[in-house]
Order: C-alpha cells, then sequence, then structure tokens
C-alpha cells in the first residue's frame, strides 16, 4: 500500500511539473504532445523493431526500451543522411513511422497466436527509482524550462547562451548538412552534433520550435533517457539487480564531482541540465557497455546474433561519438585495452581484433568527418597535451595551495596533496570503495584469482582511461570535462562490485566483514553532507526558478532576448533568403568592463542569428577561434566594427566585400546612430533592433 502510495506521490510530482511548464512558464501543451509523440514513433518503437527483426532480445524490460530507444536514434539518423543525400523530405516523414506500425503489427500478430509481448507493470517499477526519477527530472527542469519565458509572457527572456547555442544548431540542421557555423559564414562546425540532428528533425517536419524543443522537451528527454540507462545498467551490470534503484538513488545523493562549490556538482550541471547534451552521450555509452557485454557472449558462443549484435554495437559507439566525442573515444580505448589484455592473459581470442577494427573503423568514420574534417572550425588551440588544467575549476585549489604554500611544503608534495583532494571531490561517497575496490579488482584478475569478465574490465578501463584523458589532455573548450564524467558515472558500478564482493565473503571472512562496516560507515558519513549539499542546492534553485516565473523581473541583458529581439530573429527567418550573411554586433555575453579579445569566452553567441537559422558574420569567434588566436579574433572585431561607424562612408563597399546582406544593430548594448546611406537601407526596426539590408 505505501509502495503504491509512493508510486502515484510520483507520478502526480511529473505531472505538477509538466503543468508548470505549460501554465506558467509558457511552453506549448500541444508541441509538447507532438514532442512526446515523435518519441515514441519516430525512435521508440522503430528501435524496437530493429531489436525484434535481428532477435536481439535483453534480459530486462527496462533495457529492451532504453537498448531499443537508442537503436531508434541510430536508425534517424541513417534515415536523415539518406534524406538528405537524396535531397527527400518524404523519407524523413515516412520510413520511421512505417517501422512502427510494423512493430504495432507484429505485436498484434503474437497476440493472435497466443504469444503475450512484455508488459510494464508499474507494481513492479521500484519505488527508489520513481523517487530518482522525479528528482533527476527536478534538476533538469528547475535549471532549464523553469528558468526560461516564453517572450509571449515576458518582456525579457532570460536565454542561457550555451542553450542558444544548441538552439542554433538544432535550426541549422533542420534545414542541410553539413553543418555550416552560425556564426562565420563557410566554415563547417566541428561539434558533437546527433543530439542537434535527432531534434532537428521535428523542426523540419512539424514547424516546432527548436527552444521548445530545448528548454521545454529537453528536461523529460534527458530524465528518461539518462534515468533510464543508468536503471538498467546497474540492474545489467549488478550481482544484485534488485538493488537497481537503490544504487540510482545512491548516486544522485551522492552528488558526484563537487568541485565549483559545496552545492553544485559539477557532474550533474553537464549530465542532466542539457547545456551539451552529455545526457545523451553518457546514457549511450552505458548502453554500449551492455551491448558490448552480450556481443562478446554471442561471439565467444558462436550464436547467430553475433553479427547484428556487431553491428548494432558499432552503431552504439558511433552515436555516442556523435554525441559526445570524448565519451566515445573514452568507449573505444577502453574496449582495445580490455581486449587486449584479455589477448595477454589468453583469457581472449585473437579473433576478436577483426570484429574490433570494425567498430573502430565506425568510431573513425564520425570522430574524423563529424567532429574533426578538414576545414572544419576548431578552438582547442594549439597543445595536446596539458597536465592538470582541470583541476582550475576547483573552488579550493587555490587557497589550497596557499596554504601548503604558507607551510612550505614542496611542490611535489603539493600536487600530490590537490590530486587526493581533488579525487574526493570527484567520487564523493565512492572515495573509498572504489579506491580499493579497483587496486582489488585489478590484482585479482591479473594474478588469475578472479575470472575475466571483458564486461566488467571494461567499466574499469573506461575509468581509467577517462579519468588520465581528463587529465592530460587540452581539449577543445569545456569539453575535456567529458572525459572525466564516464569515469564519474561509472565509479559507483565499481564501488557497489566491491560491496557486494564484500557482502559474499563476509559470512566466512572476519577482514572482509569488518572491512566492509568500515567503509560502509564512511562512505554513509560521506553521503550525508553530499546529500545535504544536494538538498541545499535544490532550496536554492527552486527559489530562484520561482523567481524567474515573474514576468517583472529584469535579467541580465547579456543574458537575455526582449520580446521586441525575438519578433527581430522572426522577421529575419521569414524575410530574408536562407543563405544570408548577417553582420552583428553583439558578440559578447559580458559587461563591457569585463570584456575581452584574448577570452574567447567573451566573444559568444549572438541570439538573433541562432534563432533565425541565418548565417551571421563575426559573433561565433568566441567558439571558432583559438584562446591562443586572439589577434585574429581582434582584427575581424575591428573589421566588424566598421560595418557600425556612420562616419566610415565606405561601409557599404565593406559590407559587400565581406559578403554581408544584413547589418543588425543591437540598441539595447550600443549606441549607434541611424546609419541610412545609398548602400544601407533600414528595412526594419523596433525598440532594440534596427535591421539594414546592404544594396547590391
Amino acid at each position: 500500500m505505501l509502495s503504491t502510495a509512493v508510486r502515484l506521490i510520483c507520478l502526480t510530482a511529473v505531472v505538477v511539473m509538466l503543468a508548470i511548464s505549460v501554465n506558467v512558464y509558457g511552453a506549448s501543451f500541444p508541441g509538447l504532445c507532438i514532442l512526446a509523440a515523435f518519441t515514441v514513433i519516430y525512435v521508440q518503437l522503430p528501435g524496437l523493431l530493429v531489436l525484434r527483426l535481428t532477435g536481439i532480445k535483453q534480459k530486462y524490460l527496462s533495457t529492451q526500451i532504453a537498448v531499443g530507444f537508442f537503436a531508434g536514434w541510430a536508425v534517424n539518423l541513417i534515415v536523415y543522411f539518406i534524406a538528405d543525400w537524396l535531397h527527400s523530405t518524404l523519407i524523413l516523414y515516412a520510413v520511421c513511422p512505417l517501422l512502427a506500425l510494423l512493430y504495432i503489427a507484429a505485436l498484434i500478430r503474437d497476440n493472435k497466436n497466443g504469444i503475450a509481448p512484455r508488459r510494464i507493470r508499474l507494481d513492479r517499477i521500484p519505488v527508489l527509482f520513481c523517487i530518482f526519477f522525479v528528482l533527476i527530472l527536478l534538476y533538469c527542469i528547475i535549471n532549464t524550462q523553469y528558468l526560461y519565458l516564453s517572450p509571449a509572457i515576458s518582456d525579457s527572456t532570460y536565454m542561457n547562451p550555451d542553450k542558444a547555442y544548441h538552439l542554433g544548431l538544432i535550426n541549422s540542421l533542420s534545414h542541410d548538412y553539413p553543418l555550416q557555423s552560425p556564426w562565420v559564414s563557410g566554415v563547417f562546425i566541428n561539434y558533437h552534433i546527433f543530439s542537434e540532428m535527432l531534434l532537428s528533425i521535428p523542426v523540419k517536419l512539424f514547424g516546432i520550435s527548436s527552444d521548445l524543443i530545448t528548454l521545454s522537451f529537453g528536461p523529460f528527454l534527458t530524465a528518461f533517457c539518462f534515468g533510464l540507462s543508468m536503471y538498467s545498467f546497474f540492474r545489467e551490470m549488478s550481482s544484485r539487480p534488485e538493488r537497481a534503484g537503490l544504487y540510482c538513488m545512491i548516486l544522485l545523493l551522492s552528488n558526484l564531482y563537487i568541485t565549483r562549490n559545496t552545492t553544485s556538482s559539477l557532474a550533474f550541471k553537464f549530465i542532466l541540465i542539457n547545456d551539451n547534451s552529455a545526457g545523451y552521450g553518457m546514457a549511450a555509452a552505458l548502453m554500449t557497455i551492455v551491448v558490448f557485454r552480450q556481443w562478446y557472449d554471442s561471439f565467444r558462443n558462436k550464436e547467430s546474433t553475433r553479427w547484428s549484435l556487431l553491428i548494432l554495437l558499432t552503431l552504439f559507439i558511433m552515436l555516442t561519438t556523435g554525441v559526445k566525442g570524448p565519451m566515445g573515444a573514452v568507449t573505444v580505448a577502453g574496449i582495445w585495452g580490455t581486449m587486449m589484455l584479455g589477448i595477454i592473459m589468453r583469457k581472449v581470442s585473437p579473433k576478436t581484433i577483426l570484429p574490433m577494427l570494425t567498430f573502430t573503423a565506425g568510431f573513425l568514420l564520425v570522430y574524423l568527418t563529424v567532429l574533426g574534417s578538414k576545414g572544419q572550425s576548431n578552438a582547442s588551440g594549439q597543445s595536446v597535451i596539458r597536465i592538470a588544467t582541470i583541476a582550475d575549476i576547483s573552488f579550493w585549489k587555490r587557497p589550497l595551495i596557499e596554504l601548503l604554500k604558507s607551510y612550505s611544503i614542496p611542490t611535489s608534495v603539493r600536487l600530490v596533496i590537490v590530486l587526493m583532494v581533488f579525487i574526493a571531490f570527484f567520487l564523493t561517497a565512492f572515495l573509498l570503495p572504489f579506491c580499493i575496490g579497483y587496486i582489488r579488482e585489478l590484482a585479482l584478475v591479473l594474478t588469475g584469482r578472479k575470472p575475466f569478465e571483458p564486461a566488467r574490465v571494461l567499466v574499469y578501463a573506461e575509468c581509467a582511461v577517462g579519468f588520465i584523458a581528463m587529465f592530460i589532455l587540452n581539449y577543445s573548450g569545456h569539453s575535456q570535462v567529458y572525459f572525466g564524467l564516464v569515469t564519474a558515472f561509472l565509479a559507483p558500478m565499481v564501488a557497489f562490485w566491491f560491496i557486494e564482493d564484500m557482502e559474499e565473503r563476509a559470512p566466512a571472512s572476519g577482514l572482509a566483514r569488518h572491512s566492509l562496516r568500515i567503509i560502509t560507515c564512511i562512505s554513509a558519513v560521506i553521503l550525508m553532507f553530499t546529500t545535504w549539499s544536494l538538498a541545499v542546492y535544490y532550496s536554492n534553485h527552486i527559489t530562484e526558478a520561482a523567481s524567474s516565473a515573474d514576468p517583472t523581473i529584469e535579467h541580465s541583458q547579456y543574458l537575455s532576448v526582449t520580446r521586441d529581439e525575438y519578433e527581430a530573429m522572426q522577421w529575419l527567418e521569414h524575410n530574408t533568403a536562407e543563405d544570408a550573411l548577417i553582420a552583428t554586433d553583439r558578440y559578447y555575453s559580458v559587461a563591457p568592463e569585463d570584456y575581452s579579445y584574448e577570452n574567447r569566452w567573451s566573444n559568444r553567441f549572438f541570439l538573433y542569428a541562432v534563432y533565425s537559422n541565418r548565417f551571421s558574420y563575426i559573433s561565433g569567434s568566441g567558439y571558432n577561434i583559438p584562446m591562443n588566436d586572439w589577434p585574429v579574433r581582434k582584427e575581424m572585431i575591428e573589421t566588424n566594427n566598421k560595418l557600425y561607424d556612420a562616419d566610415f562612408e565606405d561601409r557599404g563597399d565593406l559590407a559587400r566585400e565581406l559578403d554581408v546582406d544584413y547589418v543588425v544593430v543591437s540598441k539595447r548594448f550600443t549606441d549607434v546612430p541611424d546609419l541610412t546611406n545609398e548602400d544601407y537601407e533600414l528595412c526594419y526596426s523596433n525598440d532594440d533592433i534596427d535591421i539594414y539590408e546592404i544594396a547590391e
């Protein structure tokens, strides 16, 4: 009875959050329904049909749904590329709904033959998983939808620049691929776009706005995708699958990767808040491990499904890479390390090398064409190796170093201490069981006292690869964090394995029994702190989200879009050519006193061009030019400024030289006089925006 009541409360909480999104924050309910139907008809059901046709079955229904979801995602990407290649929108419209109908027909036929498919029984869903799902959905939604008000409701709408960037990718991909930078014309974007590619399909087919997808539907999709995958991963990989719901709750309450301050989890920020779709990438990486285990077992046993599983594994690796490149790299490196270790130990057949070359080719195909092809924009800088720069994000690093210096502690010792403290805040409640369990497992496997299980070894391998890569590589922007996120979300599984092993040994071993008690107590104390920190985070951000629902509140002008600006974006979309090149004077997201040419993060995201699907001259320099190439950025910006100089009589000739078609003046940010002359014709104006068309 109590369990049923909790499930009903959780269901009610989800409905209430949805109602708040619609009634308070202005999300379109019909639009959300279309997106939910799209997810089921275009993604989930076609994916389940793929598993059915290939004979791939999962032990648990949750895993079948999760694996089917990503299989459907892969199908959509394949259809997208085929439709783009053939220039046929009809293929996008028809293929996935047809696959969904075929799956439904197959289920109906099974019922007629007396073969009942597995049904979802709500009474069997663990209560702790229900609570976990509600809490991660709340985490997603208070940091996304509940900070955003529709321009129809508010005169000023908060718009996180990262989200605006992804809105631009979705809009651009709804028009064509390869994707050109919305900011620097003629440059292909170098980014992880497979999530945006999927989400661009309803924009293209049904006219759904990209802000509704990312800011309103995104939190629900992230909670479903990551929550179900995490639960399925624990259920599949644990020797105590009935604890999967409990493990999910402990994962959440551990508030992993606390480095910015004592309450904010960097891991949850990137995984759950949708800034860069990392939640989808991590979920895909988890399901890749599950499929890898199934493929290896079928390969070893020479089952008929081994080839279809190899194809599915290759597609999952490609999908993970296309969503988040570092996560795909960690996955491939982990598999190679695992299998080569197995071959050296004579536990794995050398014949596995050929299949590994197959999915590695898939990885390279995506990595080199989607993320790193010639001529694409990049902002990673020159150096490939930069040791321990990731620790710079830690709020305690500087004072800790100063404290250690005051005691004249040698540099090498200081670095070790900083590393140890970083790991403690990185792993939080899993610190001891992970570290002890990792070393213990490595020793037992290498000495042959435990069997070599490739899927479990893969988890250990990915933990090592992710952590090392996070510390030594210099990846583009904050994308270096993604290497470490793989470790952060696999570390709990290692910790739980160690606890499960100790539980099995406890009846016969006093050492195991006492070790388990000590480690559990220490982890519980840490968990109390992280649970408190998570509660404080929820409290603070619920208050912030509630205050943002007041349309009279003014947001930072550098992170907000007014109703007039939004209308100007719509005008650009509806009244200019799709390949129009737009010059902008809004290329900063910081106050003028904090602006710097050298800081590429200061030169971010012109929101009008993002929404209008138009290529914008200059403002993407923040992401598209490496930090150490700031003189190039300065030259571009100073050249661009001449377009806004009323005293520069040749500004029309300069605009034509740059192939600029429209010049947008942001009157909220700049005091620009009337630019009208024989070359500049004022074609749109409101209180916040003036737009000039350049004479041919």
